[in-house]
């Protein structure tokens, strides 16, 4: 009888630590989206400020590189959210809310 209560014991171990496992990455998962709408909800505090900050300028302040800042602006056009008006030099974004 006791090597079945030993068997037991393995697949309760093995189970828990599958259910920890699946838990883990789902974790994992909401930080990684919650960060990415940290990322867009900080570009567009910035565009607030300034319509005609560069990616440059964004990707130095919120301390990321500036090909970041550019997925997260593409992104954020792909929504809807903002738009480029005017050329590189002189453009600005238009923020729609």
């Amino acid at each position: 009888m006791e090597p079945l209560i030993l068997l037991d014991l393995g697949r309760f171990w093995g189970d828990l630590l599958d259910t920890t496992l699946q838990s883990a990455k789902v974790l994992e998962t909401i930080a990684t989206k919650n960060q990415n709408v940290t990322k867009e909800t900080e570009i567009l505090a910035l565009l607030r400020e300034d319509a005609t900050m560069t990616t440059a300028g964004m990707a130095q302040k919120l301390s990321v590189n500036r090909r970041t800042v550019q997925r997260e602006l593409e992104k954020l056009e792909k929504k809807n959210c903002i738009e480029r008006k005017g050329g590189r030099r002189y453009g600005y974004w238009e923020i729609h809310e």
